[in-house]
């Protein structure tokens, strides 16, 4: 911390201190040995701001709450009375004069002058619209008194139903040789059937679920599965397998 000056000068006791706000912040710094770069180190207010204090260069601080805070501040770190020099600081910086009173302003009653061309107009279109209101009145009327016209309701025929198609409970596979023919036939997953079926034999076979057949001859036999002529499996000598199931019979 920086010093100069004096530190052992001291005022008089008893002489009437006439020095200014300002001058009285400078004096003490003075006494104390500080100079305004110190000041503003241990204060952390700008060395600007305390120059103004001094030089009572008011209009160059900032807002009032912010410069009565550097006073008290400045103050309480020279040991002053910060209350005092904050209260004549307030009292030399911030002394409003008096409001002047505003002279009443006498309220004169405006006189509304129409022109004669506007009155004119604003009679036309009260009469358009008077004749306007009697138009519609009248179509709205003639158009209450008009029935409205019949409407001949057209005759709706009744929904016709397609009937649904039954799964059959039971799978039946008939089988008649035409000529000799080799076959296989499973019944739900079991063999039924393996052997040489000759020309005019016949077999037949019932299921719950499936029936498999493989023809050695697929051209040499004839089939009929739940009573229905099937086509043949194959040509003659092809060998042909074929599994029919009773969940799609209907597509047989």
């Amino acid at each position: 911390m920086v010093k100069t000056g004096n530190p052992d000068i001291s005022t008089s006791i008893g002489v009437i201190d006439m020095s200014t706000f300002g001058d009285r912040l400078r004096q003490e710094r003075e006494r104390q040995g500080y100079n305004l770069d110190a000041v503003a180190e241990e204060t952390k207010i700008r060395t600007y701001y305390l120059n103004a204090l001094e030089k009572e260069d008011f209009e160059s601080l900032p807002a009032q709450v912010y410069a009565t805070g550097f006073v008290s501040s400045y103050a309480r770190f020279l040991k002053m009375d910060p209350d005092a020099l904050v209260s004549e600081f307030k009292s030399l910086a911030y002394s409003n004069p008096e409001p002047q009173p505003i002279p009443a302003v006498k309220k004169t009653r405006r006189q509304v002058k129409l022109p004669l061309k506007n009155i004119i107009a604003a009679a036309l279109f009260l009469a358009v619209t008077l004749w306007l209101g009697s138009y519609v009145a009248d179509y709205v009327t003639q158009r209450a008194a008009i029935p409205p016209p019949v409407v001949q309701e057209t005759p709706v025929s009744p929904p016709v139903y397609q009937e649904e198609k039954k799964t059959p409970e039971k799978l039946t596979l008939a089988i008649e040789a035409k000529q000799n023919s080799w076959l296989l036939v499973k019944v739900d997953g079991v063999e039924q059937y393996a052997g040489l079926l000759k020309a005019g034999d016949q077999q037949s076979f019932e299921a719950d679920r499936t029936i498999m057949i493989r023809a050695g001859n697929a051209g040499g036999i004839d089939l009929r599965l739940n009573n229905k002529q099937l086509a043949p499996l194959g040509g003659m000598g092809q060998v042909v397998e074929k599994t029919f199931n009773i969940s799609t019979i209907s597509n047989e």
